[in-house]
């Protein structure tokens, strides 16, 4: 069983460290807490410092690192927040609620794993060879830790993470691609009383962009364009020399991606105006998370875990990024959103769930034992 009390103070302190992605301190005193706690194990370390100019340490533990895996878990050191989040809103309790910057994504889910990872190597159920990867990079969309997990996942019979299940307790079969651009317009400065006519507007230009993105939107194929950020201009009287946005692309099918990531590349050299240059940055992040036919049976091997533990078992697909679609990408039967009940993600309002805590703690657990044993 999961010492509640325990696993309370634990989640206080790593949530009280501030570790967004560029909180590089904060992401290495993370990654410290939880090596230094599976050294104690026995378990071999091997870190990655893949840009020590700006971003934490990740790493990769299990028995045997030279072996392949039996079941790869895919943890995230990061959040979202920046540095003094915590300062504004520390580890708090609200009811059945603990809140606080990361404390469902994924601070509670790196808990999980070392407990129930501990739990059964104290109970001499380890008799398999699992990989806990430990990353740095997750909420940027991997940028040198994307071929890291590939290669882990290549080594691997099974790949899951431990994100929090969905705010409706569903556990997560299927997850969205993501595709990330940045796009900047540079067209020509003018007075806008004396000779706009001479100005070449970028905003203009950009504000047209968005228009086309929102057209590519197909809600009924799970394709979502959004250019969340933008920006341009100097000055309130003068015709925009530049202008810059970020768009953030959502989608189902790997297909339905490459077809927008084509559309987004070939429109650069045709803008609206010719006489507005474009330079574009990015691509396609993460490939979507899609079932392979084995991934049915882990479904049925959770489900009849959970019912031995009088947990009903739900499914849902979500529209957020993960890990495990590097692992999915790759043909290997994956899940995510496998530990506790999370809601309000990235928000002020983020929580987890603790009604029913211990008994998706044992889930988990035994989840981690019967994926570590599944026979092909």
């Amino acid at each position: 069983m999961l010492d509640i009390n325990k696993f309370r103070s634990e989640l206080e302190y790593i949530v009280n460290i501030d570790s967004g992605t560029y909180a590089k301190e904060g992401v290495n005193k993370m990654a410290d807490i939880f090596s230094e706690k599976f050294t104690s194990l026995g378990w071999q370390i091997q870190w990655f410092e893949t840009d020590a100019s700006m971003y934490g340490r990740s790493f990769v533990c299990a028995p045997n690192l030279e072996q392949d895996f039996d079941l790869l878990v895919l943890c995230h050191l990061d959040t979202v927040f920046p540095a003094g989040e915590v300062a504004e809103r520390p580890f708090s309790v609200e009811g059945t609620k603990f809140k606080g910057p990361g404390v469902a994504d994924m601070k509670a889910g790196l808990l999980f794993t070392w407990h129930a990872l501990k739990q059964l190597h104290d109970e001499g159920r380890i008799d398999k060879n699992i990989a806990v990867f430990f990353n740095a990079e997750h909420e940027i969309s991997c940028p040198n830790t994307r071929e890291i997990i590939e290669a882990l996942s290549r080594k691997s019979s099974v790949a899951i993470t431990s994100e929090s299940a969905r705010a409706n307790g569903a556990y997560v079969y299927k997850k969205k691609g993501i595709a990330r651009y940045t796009i900047k317009f540079n067209g020509k400065a003018a007075h806008s009383g004396v000779n706009p006519q001479d100005g070449i507007d970028a905003i203009e230009e950009m504000a047209q962009w968005v228009i086309y993105f929102k057209s590519l939107i197909n809600m009924e194929k799970g394709i979502y364009l959004n250019p969340g950020m933008v920006s341009g201009g100097k000055a309130i009287n003068a015709v925009a020399e530049s202008a810059q946005l970020h768009l953030d692309v959502r989608f189902t099918e790997y297909s339905d991606g490459k077809e927008i990531d084509a559309l987004i590349k070939s429109r650069v050299s045709d803008p609206f105006n010719s006489g507005i240059t474009i330079e574009l940055d990015g691509g396609i992040k993460r490939p979507p998370m899609t079932p392979v036919p084995e991934t049915k049976r882990l479904q049925e091997i959770v489900e009849g875990i959970g019912h031995k533990k009088g947990h009903r078992v739900t499914w849902g697909f979500s529209g957020s990024g993960s890990d495990a679609s590097f692992s999915a990408a790759l043909g290997i039967p994956s899940l995510c959103g496998m530990a506790a009940v999370g809601g309000g993600l990235h928000s002020k309002e983020e929580y987890l769930e603790t009604s029913d805590l211990e008994t998706r703690f044992e889930v988990y657990k035994e989840t981690l034992y019967a994926f570590s044993k599944v026979d092909w």
